[in-house]
């Protein structure tokens, strides 16, 4: 951290620079993550999660329930604003009908922030809308800015005349991610995703339409809401990418001038690139879980097997629950999920790790280890294979589900598309219930907690969803030969298939010590790939490998050059510029922004959260991934945002500028959310004694939110108050350290004044 950075303008220049009187210090939160599900009225996120397998809300923070109680947490540190959005979904639950008990809700809601002495922030669309809406074409329908005037219409009139700051679009900027999927990702980063097989060029229409017609759109509410309150500041508040102001301005300088041509090319570069490495295999089918720090290197398929982790002991062995374990060592096998879990699954054990399974189960045998922590479907296997030696200790842990898919290279998006029409294949058409009754069910085992995934997401979006009966007319389009210079290509120029794959999980991925033959469900799925490549489940070759040695051999000592690839992709297109604010400042060109939808803002918002310094361009990598939720990977510097504030006030010099965001999870890049706070208001305040008009500085979070379908933990917590979202049917909330700081701040800000 560049602590020199962040306090060099409080050295040696007198008092520090106090902040206007009129500075809103608050909080945020948002409808989707905090407010309970509802069957009901379901949002494009609910489907989406549903369909991706990603965690539901549930009950969020019961904050429509519990919103007094946020709100007096709120007013107890000292904050002036509280920012919320509406659950379009729920006060529009079908097109041009609005309930009055929802709109109810928010207007209580609204007087309860006002009674607090705090000023309500209304955020009219925060990354979530109606289903109806997405049936009739979503946010890329020639439609849609009318079907959002509308909405905010009716908001406008029943809230208006009490809301006095709104923001229209909640980052737009991350919105295009619902179109554009970057090569290196197996998926859409968000809601709504087009089809798998979209190309490049069906992409970058999208993401034209998408962009258009959200500046038009803001246009139409800009005017709604003025028209309601002519006192209302209306604006948006897109996420800076963090980069140093000098490349960033470089980015910007080139979006001003993106033809509808050169987005075309830049939509190419961005969503189609063949690797330039090469590993040994084509793919893994190896029990891999799918996680977020695999996905840094690897793309992987939709799932096709779900089990949990358990604790394997030694039948004689005293341990019965995972509550005997503590203070007593655990074995996990080096590169497993359960190594990375250990410290949350079991956190008064003492974690010891070996470099393959024979090595685990021997420092149970000679008492080096209480436990074995691994997948239950693994050591279901192990004591197969070990009748009477070894038994489960207590029940599936909660939390240690474990999603196996198929790992390919990043950039191979044919072979990609391939390996998921063979997964749905595989499963519509009952083969892998078949294959699972003849190699699981003869070991004990009945069908995992979670059938495999068929669908695409969002599948009311797509008209031509496959079915078992689309199956075989998609094995007809797969088996033609692919694009020269693809990794399918080389796979059919080649004529077989190289998957890497365990020899030792009984059921699921086994070979014969005599015969040499493999057999088990993913040895049967890959053969279900092949077929879809060649026409023939023959033609694919085994490589065995241990847990450790799995995804290695994708990779290749030149993947560096597909890593170089990935930055250049992103800083070479609109992608990486600020062209809400371009737009907003009449620099971006019209066929993007009209001329009509200029200039329309009452405040320059923005959200920051990471960054790096122009002496580190070796974090950009790091810095991209976490835009797309890497928090806890996430590099740090605090001096990027006072750059940012100084450039955008330079953009809009008539202007006032608000934070409608900024904060951490419990620790990034070796900061704890305290200290993150204390350097970047500090870096708000360098700013204002430059000049800098600010209207305010809003924290996210109030609370523990449910962060867009991930696993709550550490590494996606930005409350300011802790709730344990997994395991508190009460939902307390709890003080951190950084609530306190934050306090503190506030406070010694007003004594200054």
């Amino acid at each position: 951290m560049d602590w020199k950075g962040a306090f060099s303008s409080l050295i040696g220049q007198g008092p520090p620079p106090s902040f206007p009187r009129s500075f809103l210090f608050g909080v945020a939160t948002a409808d989707h993550q905090c407010e309970s599900y509802r069957l009901d009225r379901l949002d494009v996120r609910d489907l989406w999660e549903s369909d991706c397998g990603l965690v539901m809300r549930g009950r969020a923070t019961d904050f429509e329930k519990r919103y007094p109680e946020d709100i007096a947490l709120a007013k107890s540190l000292g904050c002036k604003a509280f920012r919320f959005s509406i659950a379009w979904s729920r006060v529009e639950p079908a097109p041009g009908k609005f309930d009055d008990a929802a709109f109810d809700h928010y207007q209580k809601l609204i007087r309860a922030i006002r009674s607090a002495g705090m000023e309500p922030i209304l955020t009219l669309h925060h990354f979530t809308w109606p289903l109806h809406v997405q049936q009739c074409g979503g946010m890329i329908s020639d439609d849609f800015p009318i079907v959002y005037s509308r909405y905010v219409r009716e908001v406008a009139a029943r809230l208006g005349r009490d809301v006095r700051y709104w923001i229209t679009f909640n980052e737009p900027n991350q919105l295009i991610f619902g179109y554009l999927k970057p090569w290196w990702m197996s998926n859409y980063a968000a809601p709504p995703g087009l089809l798998p097989d979209a190309g490049w060029d069906e992409q970058i229409d999208a993401v034209s339409k998408l962009i258009r017609n959200l500046f038009v759109a803001h246009a139409g509410a800009y005017r709604i809401i003025k028209a309601a309150n002519p006192e209302a500041f209306v604006g948006a508040n897109p996420l800076l990418l963090g980069l140093p102001v000098w490349l960033q301005r470089l980015i910007n300088w080139n979006a001003e001038r993106t033809t509808a041509d050169d987005l075309q090319k830049q939509g190419r570069r961005f969503s189609e690139h063949s690797p330039l490495a090469r590993g040994k295999a084509d793919i893994v089918i190896a029990n891999l879980t799918k996680t977020a720090e695999r996905e840094r290197l690897v793309m992987f398929s939709e799932v096709y097997f779900v089990t949990e982790q358990r604790l394997l002991g030694k039948a004689s062995g005293p341990a019965v629950q995972p509550s005997d374990l503590s203070g007593k060592a655990v074995v996990a096998v080096k590169g497993s999920t359960a190594e990375r879990n250990a410290p949350t699954l079991l956190p008064e054990s003492r974690l010891t790790v070996a470099g393959d399974y024979p090595l685990a189960l021997l420092d149970l045998d000679q008492d080096r280890a209480e436990a074995l922590l691994s997948d239950g479907i693994i050591e279901n296997g192990i004591m197969r294979r070990y009748p009477g030696r070894y038994r489960f200790i207590g029940q599936p842990l909660t939390g240690g589900t474990q999603k196996y898919a198929v790992a390919v290279s990043q950039g191979n998006v044919e072979l990609l598309n391939a390996v998921n029409e063979a997964i749905r294949e595989f499963s519509a058409t009952g083969k892998w219930q078949m294959s699972f009754s003849r190699n699981l069910s003869p070991l004990g085992l009945t069908a995992p907690n979670m059938p495999p995934g068929a669908k695409h997401p969002m599948s009311f979006f797509t008209s031509n969803l496959q079915t078992a009966g689309d199956a075989g007319r998609g094995r007809e389009r797969a088996v033609s030969l692919a694009r020269k210079g693809t990794g399918l290509r080389r796979i059919q120029d080649r004529g077989y298939l190289i998957a890497v794959a365990k020899s030792d999980v009984p059921g699921l991925s086994f070979q014969d010590q005599d015969t040499g033959e493999f057999a088990g469900l993913e040895i049967d799925l890959a053969r279900a790939i092949s077929e879809r490549i060649f026409s023939d489940p023959g033609r694919v070759r085994f490589v065995p490998a241990k847990t450790a040695e799995r995804i290695p051999q994708l990779l290749s000592p030149l993947s560096f050059l597909d890593s170089l690839m990935k930055t250049y992709s992103i800083l070479s297109t609109i992608v990486a510029s600020n062209w809400w604010h371009l737009g907003m400042a009449g620099k971006l060109p019209a066929f993007l922004c009209p001329a009509e939808c200029r200039h329309l803002q009452d405040f320059v918002g923005l959200d920051y959260y990471w960054g790096i310094s122009a002496l580190r361009l070796d974090r950009i990598q790091a810095l991209i991934d976490a835009g797309l939720g890497r928090f806890d990977l996430a590099p740090v510097y605090a001096g990027a945002l006072f750059g940012h504030l100084r450039y955008l006030s330079e953009m809009f010099p008539n202007l006032p500028l608000l934070i409608a965001e900024n904060g951490s999870v419990d620790e990034a890049d070796n900061l704890n959310r305290a200290a993150y706070l204390r350097a970047h208001i500090s870096q708000v305040r360098r700013a204002v004694g430059k000049g800098t008009n600010m209207l305010g500085y809003t924290c996210w979070a109030i609370t523990s939110n449910r962060e867009w379908g991930l696993e709550f933990g550490k590494s996606n917590d930005f409350g300011l108050y802790h709730i344990e979202l997994d395991s508190d049917p009460g939902l307390k909330r709890m003080k951190t350290e950084a609530a306190t700081e934050y306090r503190k701040i506030i406070e010694s800000m007003k004594s200054e004044r």
